[in-house]
């Protein structure tokens, strides 16, 4: 009998490790999960996650700017340029750049008023967002889960 991921994978053979089913398991959670935020940021705010990502990171060091290696350091899903989700959110007037006073080759990034106010009309359903997708766990599950990831996160090896 095939697991839930083979399921939903609609895969018949079996996997060629356990490693390999969770790695799966792991990928299409996050996918699921991630699916309607996407949605919901496209329709209501006009932005992707990673703007959305880099807005948040933005509001967090605020009135603090950062430069565009820090921002990416922060993200949650790497991005490789980071400098054009910047330009892109510039132009929309969510965040200023200036140059820096101590080195002036160095463009910091600051959120504007404009982007603080789309990222506090989305603060409620930030709050919301993880309880409707996550909530059924329950606490114990949870904590769990949360466990876990933590192991897999600071054990985790690299790949070339």
């Amino acid at each position: 009998m095939p697991g839930t991921v083979a399921q939903r994978l609609k895969q018949t053979a079996p996997f060629s490790s356990r490693e390999q089913e969770v790695f799966l398991g792991v990928l299409v959670t996050a996918a699921r999960i991630v699916e309607p935020w996407t949605k919901f940021l496209k329709a209501n705010a006009e932005l992707t996650t990673n703007q959305y990502n880099v807005l948040r990171i933005l509001r967090g060091s605020h009135p603090t700017k950062l430069t565009c290696g820090d921002i990416s350091e922060r993200m949650i899903a790497r991005d490789p340029d980071v400098t054009r989700l910047v330009d892109r959110l510039a132009r929309r007037g969510l965040l200023q750049r200036s140059r820096s006073r101590r080195d002036r080759r160095v463009v910091e990034v600051g959120i504007s008023d404009k982007g603080l106010e789309v990222v506090r009309g989305l603060d409620p359903h930030v709050q919301r967002m993880p309880k409707a997708v996550l909530g059924h766990l329950g606490g114990v599950r949870l904590r769990q889960l949360g466990s876990l990831l933590d192991v897999v996160i600071a054990d985790m090896g690299t790949f070339p």
